[in-house]
């Protein structure tokens, strides 16, 4: 199973898409350039892959075909009638700066598709997606488990004051 992404480019600046290439760093001989001030693009993605589309002076996009994985806190789990969201099994991610876009679509869609539009001042815009709905998500760039975050104005556990 492929999704195919549609890239418009309305942007100042030439934008480079790369294709996946079994997780190596990307190179610029591997990337697709899209011509700036209406450009026209296209990645195709495998389950399992991704894509990176670099605008520059903003930074990367991150296109990921996860499959039938699924961010479980975005789905109503006590739910009696799941709506069509919580129903489709396939699964993409769209990460851009701190912002993600979560796609899923059912297995049996011939056609994946979704388009992106980068407007004049870098700012990626979802079009449409050919089946399937996406939510907007946050998810953490960083992540700190509590065992790591201190207090330092906290006393510490286990060392009581001691009366004089």
């Amino acid at each position: 199973m492929k999704i195919k992404i549609e890239l418009t480019n309305n942007y100042g600046y030439d934008l480079a898409a790369y294709p996946y290439n079994n997780g190596a760093l990307p190179s610029p001989e591997s990337s697709e350039t899209i011509a700036k001030l209406e450009g026209k693009g296209e990645l195709v993605v495998e389950r399992g892959e991704s894509a990176i589309l670099t605008v520059p002076g903003m930074g990367s996009l991150l296109v990921q075909f996860m499959g039938e994985q699924k961010l479980s806190e975005y789905h109503d789990k006590f739910c009696e009638h799941p709506d069509d969201f919580d129903q489709c099994e396939q699964m993409v991610l769209i990460r851009y700066k701190t912002s993600e876009l979560y796609w899923r679509f059912p297995s049996s869609a011939e056609i994946a598709q979704v388009t992106l539009q980068v407007n004049d001042v870098g700012t990626v815009c979802l079009g449409k997606v050919s089946t399937g709905g996406v939510r907007q998500v946050a998810l953490p760039e960083l992540f700190v488990p509590p065992v790591f975050s201190v207090n330092p104005m906290a006393e510490p556990q286990g060392e009581a004051e001691q009366p004089e």
